[in-house]
């Protein structure tokens, strides 16, 4: 069986247990196990089937059963299970992803729980031992002595964080050692934060209740960082799992305890926002790499002009900046380009996955646990490259909320390898920045909320490095690429209930242009009446901008309702109706924006369009002439009333206008309406001049002009050209083509 055949496998499996048709579950695992051949799952299978059968009877009996509900339940829940342990089964047979070939090769002589209480004994015994040595010892000997003690205890994180990743469930016993593990203040939090990624990484492989109740209770841990990469784990869970949630009271009514509290309803917010954000940081690298770095790489050569060695060297030194340079970037449209990065960044966007993707090959991340590990200035790993200077930029990076963690041990393995005068350069750099975001977050009075928000972001962007970097990344389902959205589980929908949360995650989606997810929240909104009017012309908006025309007309229609006086509201509904191909409407509605606005050109010409869409071309011309009145430059009108002037027999006064449209900046329409007025007037030398300019406007495209052509054929009938003239004409131009090409 290949691993496409699994997943497809995998998928009518989970649906069919989805829809609850058992039926077809123990059919589709039946013959997933055939290529298995494994006698105790076999034997597991046959035995729930059975149950089912029985249940069914009785059923079908009329045999009242009151334990028959909790039998069902606990059906559904042995059958995701069997289910799990049989598709795991397959892909260690079969697949070549990291976590099967690990599994491939693991052997475990002894059980889990004595493993993980042979790791976390030793692990706190070197705690104590670090505690101590930092007290008593002294000089290069206690680095020497800490430096070893934390070697030890980064070995022993690194192999319970991969005994964790690949265990398949915990027992109660082993769940109990790991709460106790994560909740004693003695351990350190680096290790209890590689625990938690542990579990959440494996969750995304297979469900486990006993590890999703340790992510539930660690929601409230002491430490931030342990309590925030709960939080994520558990979002991240609640929607793979979905629909199989509700089959665990326990973890239901954790959620609901857990739901109680506001600060864990505002962490999830800032997370799911944080989330969404993340889906800007391809098209933030895409907009870097081919815009930012293009025209930075065509500037350089007039800025190396512009910046003179005085410049530099003078008595200001470096600080003053060259007026000119800025001029420069003005004319690039780098300015603008670069303020909207900076604004970015402000927000919590990822700007910086493009400058550090390829900066993770260093053998540090060839341990899977340091994709996910915190930076802290004592890493062991880092030894090799501390010096005095190194260690004022460890302790600053540690302290840095511009780079996240990952990033952070990208930079620092980049710059120690560095030579010596760019180093420094660098050092001073990044500590200079630093004490600038310092000061900046002083002044803003980060509170614990800031925090905390600081912290899921860098985590998140860790785990943005993992799913979209790492060398296996094609053998992971990428948590960035997975649907359902947050706020679509229902699970989650219910968590996250209250207004205020709804409105701010409905408007950072339609802020940042998501607009089905926006439509999902906006109408939960309007069920509850909550600024009917408002969300309405949102809702609208969205589905406008998602070319669903007449949905997004019904919602503006019932914006109106509410609001009859919103001149926006006016204009998108003429808006709908004109695209609709319904101008007698659209009408109506430009004439009611006009009446609140009767000088707005946009107005002006949609009227003129809805008259020249159904042909009174007379009304169209007065509404054309009114524009060209009102504009200072007048151009905005001229294509229209050229075409309507044509189309109304005025031939001199259509060849005016195009004219004036010839001496500006014409395009290959423009051309072929000139052509077409000349040849209603009979100059058909001049007719076959213009239709070659647009021809060569339309980048030489014999197809495009003739189909233009085509289209306009019954304007050219309705103005009296003979139609049997009209093959002669282009004919005679082909040949002038085929001549001019000789």
């Amino acid at each position: 069986m290949t691993e496409i055949e699994i997943k497809e496998y995998a998928v009518r499996t989970y649906l069919s247990l989805d829809e609850k048709r058992l039926k077809d579950t123990f059919d589709l695992l039946k013959a997933a196990l055939a290529d298995l051949q494994n006698w105790q799952l076999n034997e597991k299978l046959n035995e729930l089937e059975t149950t089912y059968k029985f249940m069914l009877r009785y059923l079908t009996e009329g045999v009242k059963d009151p334990e028959q509900h909790h039998i069902y339940l606990d059906l559904l829940r042995s059958c995701y299970k069997l289910s799990d342990s049989i598709f795991l089964q397959l892909n260690i047979k079969y697949s070549q992803g990291l976590y099967y070939y690990h599994k491939k090769k693991e052997i475990t002589p002894i059980p889990l729980n004595e493993v993980l209480t042979a790791l976390i004994q030793s692990m706190e015994d070197i705690t104590g031992k670090i505690a101590l040595t930092s007290l008593l010892e002294e000089g290069s000997e206690r680095r020497k002595r800490l430096s070893a003690l934390e070697k030890e205890n980064e070995t022993l994180a690194a192999k319970i964080f991969t005994s964790i990743w690949l265990n398949e469930s915990l027992t109660e016993e082993e769940t109990e050692s790991l709460d106790r593990f994560i909740n004693s203040k003695v351990n350190s939090y680096t290790t209890k934060s590689l625990i938690i990624s542990a579990i959440s990484l494996n969750m995304q492989i297979s469900f486990d209740e006993n590890k999703a109740l340790i992510l539930l209770r660690s929601c409230e841990n002491e430490e931030e960082e342990v309590r925030q990469r709960a939080l994520i784990g558990t979002l991240l869970f609640l929607r793979k799992y979905n629909n199989r949630i509700d089959l665990y009271p326990e973890i239901i009514h954790r959620l609901d305890y857990l739901s109680e509290n506001k600060s864990f309803l505002s962490n999830l917010r800032d997370i799911i926002l944080q989330f969404i954000l993340s889906k800007e940081t391809e098209k933030i690298t895409k907009k870097f790499t081919e815009e930012i770095i293009p025209e930075m790489m065509k500037i350089s050569p007039e800025l190396r002009n512009k910046i003179k060695l005085d410049d530099l060297m003078g008595e200001t030194g470096i600080e003053d900046k060259n007026p000119e340079w800025t001029e420069i970037l003005e004319k690039t449209g780098l300015t603008d380009k670069l303020q909207e990065f900076s604004e970015l960044q402000m927000e919590g966007a990822d700007i910086m996955h493009s400058s550090f993707a390829h900066l993770k090959t260093y053998p540090f991340f060839n341990e899977l646990s340091n994709w996910f590990i915190p930076f802290y200035a004592n890493q062991s790993m880092l030894d090799d490259f501390r010096s005095d200077e190194t260690e004022t930029l460890l302790k600053t990076m540690q302290e840095s909320s511009v780079l996240c963690n990952s990033d952070k041990y990208s930079f620092f393995l980049s710059i120690a390898q560095m030579p010596e005068a760019y180093r420094k350069m660098m050092i001073g750099q990044f500590v200079a920045e630093s004490d600038s975001v310092k000061e900046l977050q002083k002044e803003e009075l980060i509170g614990q909320q800031k925090k905390s928000a600081i912290i899921s972001k860098q985590y998140i962007q860790d785990l943005y490095r993992f799913f979209k970097i790492h060398p296996s990344k094609a053998y992971f389902d990428d948590i960035f690429e997975e649907r359902p959205d947050f706020m679509q589980v229902p699970v989650i929908r219910k968590i996250m209930a209250d207004k205020e949360t709804r409105v701010i995650i409905g408007e950072y989606y339609f802020h940042r242009n998501y607009f089905n997810e926006a439509v999902s929240i906006f109408d939960g909104l309007i069920a509850e009446g909550i600024d009917k009017d408002v969300i309405y012309q949102k809702k609208g908006y969205c589905l406008q901008m998602t070319n669903n025309l007449e949905q997004a007309l019904e919602a503006y229609l019932k914006a109106e309702l509410l609001n009859g006086n919103s001149s926006w509201t006016i204009k998108k509904i003429a808006y709908c109706y004109r695209m609709l191909k319904k101008p007698e409407e659209a009408l109506i509605y430009y004439r009611k924006a006009e009446h609140q606005n009767p000088d707005n050109l946009s107005i002006q010409l949609s009227i003129g369009h809805c008259y020249l869409e159904l042909k009174d071309y007379t009304e169209a011309l007065k509404c054309y002439f009114k524009v060209e009145y009102l504009d200072k430059n007048g151009e905005k009108a001229w294509r229209p009333i050229a075409w309507c002037s044509f189309l109304t027999g005025k031939y001199e006064q259509a060849m005016d206008y195009f004219d004036k449209i010839l001496k500006q900046n014409p395009n290959a329409s423009d051309f072929l309406n000139s052509g077409h007025t000349q040849l209603a007037i009979g100059h058909i030398n001049q007719a076959i001049h213009f239709y070659k300019m647009s021809m060569m406007s339309a980048d030489n495209s014999l197809e495009k002009f003739n189909l233009a052509f085509q289209n306009d054929i019954p304007e050219l009938l309705q103005s009296g050209i003979n139609k049997e003239d009209i093959p002669l004409v282009l004919d005679r131009l082909m040949y002038d083509i085929e001549l001019k090409n000789v």
